[in-house]
C-alpha cells in the first residue's frame, strides 16, 4: 500500500484552513423564552447639562410615560410595596452648599418632601449624603451604600426612629474602589448590584443586609460599564441599565444563562440614572354598564264574538219561543308578538395604556449578549500564533 505524501505547497493552505476555524465565533442559540409578567418601574434619568426627568417604564414591553419631574437629582431610590411609594434622596444647590433631603414619589410621579436624614448610630459619624449613590428597600429598612459604610435606616412611619440611621457597618477594604451605582433586594434578603471588577469585567455582586460581607461574586455577560440601575421584578427577573456603553445607555435583561442576556432598548448617554420597583398595576378601566332592555307590553287580546243558534219549534203554544242556552264559539283572533328588545349599542373598553406612553427605541436585532470565555480567548491566541508562522513561511519564500 503506498503512502502519498503531502506536497509542501498544502502547508500555507492547511494554516489558513485552521486560523479561518480558531477565528470563526461560537453560535450562540437564543432559547425562546415565556413571557414575563408586567411589572412598572420608577426611572430617574439625568444626562449632561440637562434637568433630571422621572418617567415610568413598563416591561417587558418597554412602553414609558413621562411623569413630573423632581425637585433635582435623585440618588439611592428604593421602593417600598407595603407603602406604595419610593424612598429617595434628592439634592439641591451647588458644592459647598447642597442640600439633601428624603423624598418618596408614588407611581404618579408626586413627591413630597420629608426632611433630611437623622443619624442616631452610636460612635458612628453621620453619613455625608453626597457620596450616598445605591439605594434598596426591604420591608421597613433601607439600605444605603456610600464608598465604604453600608447603612440601614428606618423608615416605619410609625415608628419613633422613622427616618432615622439605625445601623452602620464597614465594607470590605477590596470593596471600596468598586462602583457601585444601584441595589436590588433578592429573595434571600440580600443585597445585588452589578460593578465592573479589577479585572475589567462585569460581576454580580451579592452582600449581606445586616453586615455588609460578602455572599457571591458572579461574572456576568455584560460589557463593563457603570449600571446606576438594577431590579429584580415579582418573578424573579433581573433588569439592569448601562449609564453608558459605546455612547448608548442600554437596557438590559440578565438571564440565567449568559445567552440569555439580552439588550432590550437603548438612548443617549446618561450622566446618571436609577430605577424601582415594581410598582402595583394600575386597575384596568370598568366598562360602562349597558341599559337594561326594555319589553314592549302586551296588547288587550279581542274579546271572542258569540252566536245564538235559535232551536227549532216545539209543541208550545204559539207566540211563546223557549231559547236554547247560548253556545259560546270563539273565534281565532291573531295576536301581534313583542317586537324585539333592541340591543344596546356596542361599548369599547378604554385602552389602559395612557395616551401619551411612547415606546422606547428598540435595537434592530435582539443578539444575546456573551462574554470571552477562556476557550475563545485561547482560540485567538493560537490563531495569532499561526498568522505569524503563515507570514514567515510566505516570507521565507520570497527572499
Amino acid at each position: 500500500m503506498r503512502v502519498r505524501r503531502r506536497s509542501p505547497r498544502a502547508i500555507p493552505a492547511l494554516l489558513t484552513t485552521l486560523a479561518l476555524l480558531c477565528l470563526s465565533p461560537p453560535v450562540v442559540v437564543a432559547q425562546e423564552r415565556v413571557a414575563a409578567p408586567e411589572c412598572s418601574l420608577l426611572h430617574v434619568t439625568s444626562t449632561f447639562g440637562a434637568a433630571t426627568t422621572l418617567r415610568r417604564v413598563t416591561l417587558p414591553g418597554m412602553t414609558t410615560e413621562a411623569l413630573p419631574p423632581p425637585p433635582g437629582p435623585v440618588e439611592a431610590l428604593g421602593y417600598s410595596a407595603a407603602q406604595g411609594k419610593a424612598y429617595g434622596l434628592s439634592s439641591t444647590g451647588t458644592f459647598p452648599f447642597r442640600d439633601t433631603r428624603v423624598i418618596t414619589v408614588d407611581r404618579q410621579g408626586t413627591t413630597h418632601d420629608l426632611g433630611p436624614l437623622r443619624d442616631l448610630a452610636p460612635r458612628v459619624p453621620p453619613p455625608w449624603t453626597g457620596e450616598i449613590r445605591a439605594g434598596a428597600v426591604d420591608g421597613h429598612e433601607w439600605h444605603l451604600v456610600t464608598r465604604h459604610r453600608l447603612y440601614t435606616v428606618d423608615i416605619d412611619p410609625d415608628s419613633a426612629t422613622y427616618l432615622s440611621v439605625t445601623h452602620v457597618t464597614w465594607l470590605a477594604p477590596w470593596l471600596v474602589p468598586l462602583p457601585i451605582g444601584d441595589l436590588a433586594i433578592t429573595s434571600d434578603g440580600t443585597l445585588l448590584t452589578v460593578t465592573t471588577n479589577y479585572q475589567h469585567e462585569a460581576v454580580l455582586l451579592e452582600l449581606a443586609a445586616d453586615n455588609g460581607t460578602v455572599v457571591s461574586t458572579e461574572p456576568v455577560a455584560l460589557p463593563p460599564a457603570p449600571y446606576g440601575a438594577i431590579v429584580i421584578t415579582d418573578d424573579g427577573g433581573r433588569y439592569v441599565v448601562a449609564d453608558n456603553v459605546a455612547g448608548h445607555s442600554r437596557f438590559y435583561r440578565l438571564g440565567a444563562d449568559p445567552a440569555e442576556t439580552v439588550e432590550l432598548a437603548r438612548s443617549k448617554p446618561l450622566h446618571h440614572n436609577d430605577a424601582a420597583g415594581c410598582l402595583p398595576t394600575a386597575p384596568q378601566p370598568t366598562p360602562p354598564t349597558p341599559p337594561p332592555s326594555v319589553t314592549p307590553p302586551r296588547p288587550p287580546s279581542t274579546p271572542p264574538e258569540t252566536t245564538t243558534t235559535p232551536s227549532p219549534p216545539t209543541g208550545t203554544p204559539p207566540g211563546v219561543t223557549t231559547p236554547q242556552p247560548p253556545t259560546n264559539t270563539p273565534s281565532r283572533s291573531s295576536t301581534p308578538r313583542p317586537s324585539p328588545s333592541s340591543r344596546p349599542p356596542s361599548t369599547s373598553v378604554p385602552q389602559s395604556r395612557p395616551p401619551n406612553a411612547t415606546a422606547l427605541p428598540v435595537p434592530t436585532q435582539r443578539r444575546p449578549v456573551r462574554s470571552l470565555d477562556t476557550e475563545t480567548k485561547r482560540q485567538w491566541v493560537l490563531a495569532t500564533l499561526l498568522l505569524i508562522i503563515g507570514s514567515g513561511v510566505v516570507l521565507r519564500r520570497l527572499r
